[in-house]
């Protein structure tokens, strides 16, 4: 009976333990059958995303160039290393140790990027071609290699700096025409698919294009690479011989206002000399000096107060006002020629020009009165930018004029008490020189489309400022201050040369012209155009604060007769002869020296 029993028991167990394989049997099959059928496109698109991924392809950026199609700046693939940190996980501390001295970058950096909660991390920028190497030799999952489009600037990057501008790490303009123009020059992004092998490397023919990159516009700039090149040597020179703080040089066409070279430099601390980011052309504002003189007597002259015969007497100083009145002025009330004394004597207006007499332009700009002479400086271009479409241009500072009183009349009148900028001042020039009809500066000749489409960018309208007798009355004598006068330097033998000098004192940060001990710095400009009877080419000129001398007469003046000799070979122009000067030019005149300078009879 007993037997019987422990039979019993046992048939119980061996049932109990062949219900629980088979149970477990009907599970672990399910299991089976759930991964390898149920689950199969969830796991195969598990294993697509380690080995497939979107990249965004950066839309090449156009290139910038100048007007014969030189190649000024243009975007070159350059490798790039990033990782997955997903995919690296646990291996970023070992990661982090073999990288360090392959992309010379601290080890605690690169373990910061490879944990980071993203699946894209970048772990250098602008590699090497040995950094890519490199890394493609160790093989390490979930560390690739890509690239990415990297600006270049093929005549250097300081050429034309402050023109060009540059383009940061992103591929997005920061400076000059670069930020002016970046949504045009930036291309748009495309999309696609890579295929990667179980070392993260791209498989050959593995990507798969998605939507296509567009590349960027190109910008044909009016500049010329050659003429930009010999001026940013020769200021270059200037400023190292003349030990300066930096200087300013724009060639244009008058007729266009198609800037064919600016140029800005400094010098550094380190006594290097060096093309600025900042492009001084357009954003310094100075006070001009004595080139401001010519604008005051083409208002007289279009005014029909004068000519260049019309003789007056000119004393060599002038009272405005009483000393009570002029309490708290920024200028003395009393205007002198230097110290120089010759009493009074008989000029005419040419004469007065070509000696830069602020005596006589104060007295000739006292007859044409403030409203007239406001309106025409505003006419000329001055405290309104010039429509160059350049980023951060100054529009300079012109009192208004319920501000005026016979003091500004007399300051502004000689260029002091004004703040312009180099491309202002050139721009009034370039009106003189175009028979008296007010062009504006230029510096993008078109804009090409990656769809072959070339679009012409269209100046703002011209406007006559002066007559054309009035503007060739001026050109007479300007060639008249070149020929004899205080810009001898500045001339091209063979060529009459239109120019005038002006040497400003500059406003300290004290808000007065002397520094904190006592001394003065100073701007020298020349600014004119040539040959004079048909102007083709203009330039302005500044050497910011020369040392020991600072006449514009003995430093800018040199450097514009070299330039100006050079443009004029470069570009084949023939001297013109048709220029008629004055009856008053033909001798000399009185043996009165006058400096340029509007600040000093103004001190």
């Amino acid at each position: 009976m007993a037997r019987v029993n422990f039979s019993l028991q046992e048939n119980w167990r061996l049932v109990v333990l062949i219900a629980f394989f088979f149970i477990s049997a009907v599970a672990l099959g399910w299991r089976l059958f759930h991964i390898q059928v149920l689950t199969s496109d969830r796991r195969v698109q598990y294993g697509v995303e380690q080995r497939m991924y979107e990249s965004i392809t950066e839309g090449e950026r156009g290139r910038i160039l100048d007007r014969n199609g030189a190649q000024l700046a243009m975007s070159f693939p350059q490798p790039i290393i990033h990782a997955d940190p997903k995919v690296v996980g646990e291996l970023a501390i070992e990661y982090a140790q073999i990288l360090e001295p392959i992309i010379n970058r601290k080890s605690k950096y690169i373990l910061a990027e490879l944990t980071r909660e993203s699946r894209f991390s970048y772990l250098q920028r602008e590699a090497t071609l040995q950094m890519q190497a490199s890394v493609e030799d160790l093989n390490l999952v979930g560390v690739y290699i890509d690239e990415e489009p990297r600006r270049h600037y093929l005549s250097g990057s300081y050429f034309a700096r402050g023109t060009i501008g540059q383009a940061g790490v992103d591929n997005q303009g920061v400076s000059g025409i670069e930020l002016q123009y970046d949504e045009y020059l930036a291309g748009e992004p495309g999309r696609e698919m890579v295929e990667r092998n179980q070392f993260g490397g791209t498989i050959p023919n593995g990507r798969i294009q998605i939507e296509p990159a567009t590349q960027g516009a190109d910008i044909y700039l009016t500049l010329d690479r050659a003429l930009q090149a010999q001026v940013e040597l020769e200021l270059s020179t200037a400023i190292e011989t003349m030990s300066a703080k930096g200087g300013v040089v724009i060639i244009s066409k008058p007729a266009t206002g198609e800037i064919l070279s600016m140029a800005s430099m400094v010098t550094t601390e380190d006594g290097e000399i060096v093309t600025t980011s900042d492009n001084r052309a357009a954003t310094w504002v100075y006070e001009p000096g004595s080139v401001m003189k010519s604008m005051t007597f083409a208002a007289v002259v279009n005014e029909g107060l004068a000519h260049p015969n019309t003789v007056r007497a000119i004393d060599d100083s002038i009272e405005l006002f009483d000393e009570e009145e002029c309490v708290g002025v920024k200028y003395d009330c009393t205007f002198t020629e230097l110290g120089l004394t010759y009493g009074t004597q008989e000029m005419t207006l040419e004469e007065i020009l070509v000696n830069s007499s602020n005596t006589g332009t104060i007295t000739w700009a006292l007859d044409l009165g403030k409203e007239r002479l406001h309106r025409y400086l505003v006419d000329f271009g001055f405290n309104q930018k010039t429509d160059l479409d350049f980023p951060y241009e100054a529009s300079g500072v012109l009192k208004s004029l319920e501000n005026w009183s016979g003091v500004e009349i007399a300051t502004t009148g000689m260029g002091q008490g004004i703040d312009v900028t180099p491309i202002q001042m050139l721009s009034a020039y370039n009106a003189l020189a175009n028979g008296g009809v007010y062009v504006s500066p230029q510096i993008i000749s078109s804009i090409a489309h990656s769809s072959g489409e070339k679009e012409y960018v269209a100046t703002s309208p011209s406007r006559r400022v002066i007559g054309e007798q009035a503007a060739r009355e001026m050109t007479q004598m300007l060639a008249a201050v070149v020929s004899r006068g205080t810009a001898r330097k500045a001339g091209v033998p063979g060529y009459a040369i239109a120019a005038k000098t002006g040497t400003a004192r500059k406003v300290q940060a004290n808000g007065t012209y002397e520094d904190e001990e006592g001394f003065y710095r100073y701007a020298s400009t020349v600014v004119g155009y040539f040959p004079a009877s048909a102007p083709e080419l203009s330039m302005i000129v500044i050497i910011d604060e020369p040392t020991d001398n600072f006449y514009a007469s003995e430093t800018a003046a040199p450097l514009f007769g070299d330039l100006a000799s050079w443009a004029l070979r470069h570009y084949k122009i023939s001297p013109s002869s048709d220029l008629v000067y004055s009856v008053s030019t033909q001798g000399e005149t009185s043996n009165l020296t006058v400096d340029e300078s509007g600040s000093e009879g103004a001190q």
